[in-house]
């Protein structure tokens, strides 16, 4: 009796455990996408910061990803390259592909999958030094943005070196411990709602092919020829934008960028200083909860219910926007990256992983299930098994929890435009993303950054030179960064 009772406890707590304390990435990171759609860049900081203080320690690594872009967004450089900073740190010592155990923790397998810590995927781990490179970018400290562009070159060939061996790796090890994960995804019910769900993937998002971030790619090359050393700095310059034009199509900015670089390296003093834009508009695409009744294998529950994530795209769409000088004409910024096909292709590359794991979870869950209800019905208490029939649901439809973490806070896509850096220092932008002045430095290479949540909205733009500051060293470093202001 004592032995029967305490199978149904252990079973209930589960069942309660599963449910509750588990609000979903949506749910938490609602307040601060909202303050970014209406403009409150200080009030989203400060919920996003509240997210990270209040948040528990499994969401360390994409609390803190989404608090250092929406303080980036906010014009704080410094403290938006710390907090990426630390969540660098974290997604490094939580989860690298070098580390042989990052297949286990890959592979890992809970009721609840937010109940695991969040590692960050490849695209977090590229983007996380991308966006870090821009915020050094911002400071002036070119020698630092390099290296961080370095790290997020790095991010993408290990994904394409390692990071989708291990992938493969780990769900070859699910399948080794879960004996019927083959049986139960090559059922008729799993296949018919799989295509259902997922089989529309890459017609909504047309995923990039391999690993490579088109922007990351352009960033880096722009880098290369605002600050280069020489000729290999410029054969990689031109090599990388080649890669952008090969995966994204033909796309004029990028081509004049390469007709640029292939020039400048061969006559250095004589280019004119360039001012590049960057549109940041939209959010990333969400993760949505659908769940799957499908055969668990198990006589007495013939049925399971199993919770998996589906990837939507944001609902605004790109921006568009256009730049221009009193002596250069009107150029229009074009997408160089859909971080929707970006996204897209790794979750497409990881869905045997997220698959594995929510059908792993689903028949651990109904097992402990049945477990209790045999002990409670063995208990010869009618009252302790109607208590576990209710907590453990012996019909079969025991419902695991989806992880729905991701990045929200990236924009859906990134456009780029350029322009001669006119003698005044005024550049005007026109589009769906308003018309707005902005004053770069003259007689210097710069950048503008344009962040729009939807077209016709507020709009935060920023601008600096793409130079070495020349303040004394114990100068604020902020000072290298011409603010704009937050304009509406």
């Amino acid at each position: 009796m004592i032995r029967s009772r305490r199978l149904v406890e252990v079973a209930c707590g589960a069942a309660v455990a599963a449910a509750v304390g588990c609000a979903n990435h949506n749910d938490r990171s609602d307040a601060y996408l909202r303050d970014l759609e209406v403009g409150r860049w200080d009030a989203a900081v400060r919920d996003a910061r509240r997210a990270v203080d209040g948040g528990p320690e499994r969401n360390r690594v994409i609390d803190r990803l989404e608090l250092g872009t929406v303080q980036r967004i906010a014009g704080d450089w410094t403290a938006s390259d710390a907090t990426l900073g630390e969540a660098w740190t974290l997604m490094h010592e939580l989860g690298d592909p070098a580390d042989p155990q990052f297949i286990d923790t890959l592979a890992a397998i809970a009721v609840n999958e937010r109940a695991l810590p969040y590692i960050g995927g490849s695209v977090d781990r590229t983007m996380c030094a991308t966006l870090r490179s821009l915020d050094l970018l911002a400071v002036g400290d070119l020698d630092a943005a390099r290296a961080e562009l370095k790290r997020a070159q790095f991010a993408q060939e290990d994904a394409e070196s390692r990071f989708a061996e291990r992938i493969e790796q780990a769900r070859a090890k699910m399948g080794e411990e879960q004996t019927t994960l083959d049986l139960i995804e090559h059922s008729p019910e799993f296949r018919s709602q799989y295509a259902e769900t997922y089989g529309d993937l890459a017609e909504r998002f047309s995923p990039y092919r391999g690993w490579t971030v088109p922007f990351v790619d352009w960033l880096t090359a722009v880098l290369l020829v605002v600050d280069g050393e020489g000729g290999g700095d410029a054969n990689r310059a031109i090599d990388l934008l080649r890669r952008v034009v090969g995966t994204v199509g033909d796309h004029p900015a990028v081509e004049s960028d390469l007709e640029l670089a292939t020039v400048a390296f061969e006559s250095a003093a004589s280019r004119p200083p360039q001012t590049w834009l960057i549109v940041e508009s939209g959010f990333a695409p969400r993760r949505e909860e659908v769940v799957f009744r499908i055969p668990a294998f198990i006589p007495e529950m013939p049925f399971i219910g199993v919770a998996f994530p589906k990837l939507v795209q944001s609902d605004a769409g790109p921006v568009g926007a256009r730049m221009g000088t009193t002596t250069s004409g009107v150029v229009e910024a074009a997408v160089v990256c859909d971080m929707g096909s970006v996204i897209a292709h790794e979750f497409d590359a990881t869905l045997p992983l997220i698959t594995g794991r929510a059908i792993g979870a689903a028949v651990a869950k109904a097992a402990a299930s049945l477990a209790a209800n045999l002990a409670a019905k063995e208990s010869g208490n009618d009252w302790v098994l109607l208590a576990s029939m209710v907590a453990t649901n012996i019909y079969g439809y025991a419902t695991t929890i989806a992880d729905l973490r991701t990045w929200r806070t990236l924009p859906r896509a990134y456009a780029i435009a350029r322009v001669e850096t006119p003698e005044d220092g005024v550049v005007r932008l026109s589009g769906g993303i308003g018309d707005h002045e902005v004053r770069v430095p003259p007689q210097q290479d710069a950048m503008i950054i344009v962040r729009c949540p939807r077209a016709g909205g507020p709009t935060s733009i920023h601008a600096f030179p793409l130079a070495r500051p020349a303040a004394a060293p114990d100068e604020d470093e902020s000072s290298s960064a011409i603010d704009t202001g937050d304009v509406s």
